[in-house]
């Protein structure tokens, strides 16, 4: 799979068997949570998230939050480190994955704040009442996610609702350290209404370099396409569509990990 965002050009090979979907949009079959937004057409928007006061409350308990875990995994670091200078106390892969064991599936009781003023803000930006809590399983968590530069760190692109328990939610990218234009999620406009019949994917999870990940992998696309790479400052949030193809964030940056809190939400049912 090739692409290219702007001037900088990235490519994968996945192993294993591939397919190309059926001639069926999947969204049609779904809770569309972008539907009656200004933003429907493209799938995502940058919005601001919480008023200057909450931030700053919010990004005091993250750094707190992340330095505990981090500590945990037994990373060497104090109340003093810079968050995006993680690479270079987790250089080789088996101590950033112990670190990432401590920063996933953490329970929605630690979220930096609240989690109900998070709630009421995304609600307010997709027009419609949502909660934490996947219907699936049940589940309310929230993962950090953290990319060092120039490693494989980073998922291929994918829609989310691949993986089963994915479906009519709403995802979120909050940033953290080290987000911008090198390394921010990259994401295809206006994907989530494409039928899967545009795009060929592997089977099963993908297999990149004897990297295996739980997602499916796109690894080719009918047709011309544009890549984009959307930048939210620190205290905004880029919203946006699990329908969407999105990933293959390769951190372009030199010295700088990119760090961002993944979540998702769902549609209240009262």
């Amino acid at each position: 799979m090739e692409y290219s965002v702007g001037k900088y050009h990235f490519s994968y090979h996945s192993q294993g068997e591939k397919t190309w979907g059926e001639e069926k949009v999947l969204l049609d079959e779904s809770i569309d949570l972008t539907a009656g937004t200004p933003w429907h057409a493209t799938g995502f928007t940058i919005e601001k998230l919480f008023d200057d006061a909450l931030y700053a409350q919010f990004a005091k308990n993250v750094y707190s939050l992340l330095i505990s875990r981090w500590q945990q995994a037994g990373l060497p670091v104090d109340y003093n480190f810079t968050l995006s200078r993680y690479h270079t106390v987790a250089e080789d892969f088996a101590t950033h994955l112990k670190a990432v064991d401590k920063t996933k599936l953490l329970n929605i009781s630690e979220f930096p704040v609240a989690v109900h003023l998070l709630e009421e803000r995304i609600s307010e930006i997709c027009k419609t009442s949502l909660i934490t809590k996947n219907p699936f399983d049940q589940q309310r968590v929230f993962h950090f996610r953290v990319i060092r530069p120039s490693k494989t760190d980073n998922n291929p692109l994918h829609r989310d609702i691949w993986l089963e328990d994915y479906d009519n939610c709403i995802n979120l990218y909050i940033p953290i350290a080290g987000s911008n234009e090198l390394t921010s999620l990259m994401m295809i406009p206006g994907s989530h209404t494409w039928p899967e019949s545009k795009i060929e994917r592997t089977v099963k999870g993908a297999d990149i370099n004897g990297i295996k990940y739980n997602v499916p992998a796109v690894t080719a696309i009918k047709g011309n396409f544009t890549m984009l790479r959307p930048s939210p400052n620190l205290n905004e949030v880029l919203v946006f569509s699990p329908y969407l193809i999105h990933g293959g964030s390769i951190n372009s940056s030199k010295d700088d990990t990119r760090i961002s809190i993944e979540i998702r939400l769902w549609k209240r049912s009262y």
